[in-house]
C-alpha cells in the first residue's frame, strides 16, 4: 500500500530490560489499542529485526499527517504509557515523513533520514534508469496498447523495482554519501 504524501511516521527503537519481556508485550498491546482509536492513526508495525529472541524491538507508527502525529505524541494517555514503558525498556525516537524509509539501513538504532535533496537525487537516478530500460525493452511490444494500460504497466514496474530492488541497492551503494558520520 502506498503512503499518502502527507503521511508522518514515528519510528521507536526499544531495548527490553532482562526479565521484563512479558510486561513489555502487554504494554505494546495496550498502547496499540489506545492508538487505534486516535484521530489520524493509519497503522503500526512491530519489528524484531534481530529475531524473536532478541531484546530489540521497533514500533513504526504511521499517521495521516504531521499534525495527527504531534497530537498523538503529546496526548496525555500516550505520555503516561511512554512513562510506564521506561520500567520495561529503554528507547530512542526517530521521525520520518515517508520516502526516507526507503533509505533505511540494516542494524541502525533509528531511522535518521538523509537530506531531502539527496533523497531526491538518488530517487531521480533510480527512476531514470528503470524508466529508460523499461521503455527501451518494452515499447516495441506495448506501443499499440491504450495509453492508460501502457502508463499503468510502466508505473507498476517503476514503483516495484524502486521499492524492492533499486532503492535498497542505491542506499547501500551510496551509504557514505547519504549517511556521513
Amino acid at each position: 500500500m502506498a503512503s499518502h504524501p502527507d503521511e508522518a511516521t514515528l519510528v521507536v527503537s526499544r531495548r527490553i530490560k532482562p526479565g521484563r519481556e512479558k510486561e513489555y508485550e502487554e504494554w505494546v498491546h495496550r498502547i496499540i489499542a489506545v492508538a487505534m482509536d486516535f484521530p489520524g492513526f493509519v497503522g503500526v508495525t512491530t519489528l524484531a529485526p534481530e529475531g524473536a529472541k532478541s531484546n530489540v524491538r521497533y514500533l513504526v507508527w504511521r499517521f495521516e499527517d504531521k499534525t495527527s502525529l504531534e497530537n498523538w505524541k503529546n496526548s496525555p494517555l500516550r505520555i503516561k504509557l511512554v512513562d510506564e514503558v521506561k520500567n520495561y525498556a529503554t528507547h530512542q525516537f526517530a521521525e520520518a515523513t515517508g520516502m526516507e524509509t526507503w533509505f533505511a539501513l540494516p542494524k541502525m538504532e533509528s531511522v535518521v533520514p538523509p537530506p531531502k535533496w539527496k533523497m531526491a537525487l538518488v530517487t531521480i537516478l533510480g527512476a531514470y534508469v528503470i524508466s529508460f530500460l523499461a521503455h527501451l525493452l518494452l515499447n516495441q511490444y506495448i506501443d499499440s496498447w491504450p495509453l492508460f494500460a501502457n502508463t499503468l504497466l510502466f508505473i507498476c514496474i517503476l514503483v516495484l523495482l524502486l521499492t524492492y530492488l533499486v532503492m535498497p541497492y542505491l542506499s547501500r551503494l551510496l551509504r557514505t554519501w547519504l549517511y556521513p558520520r
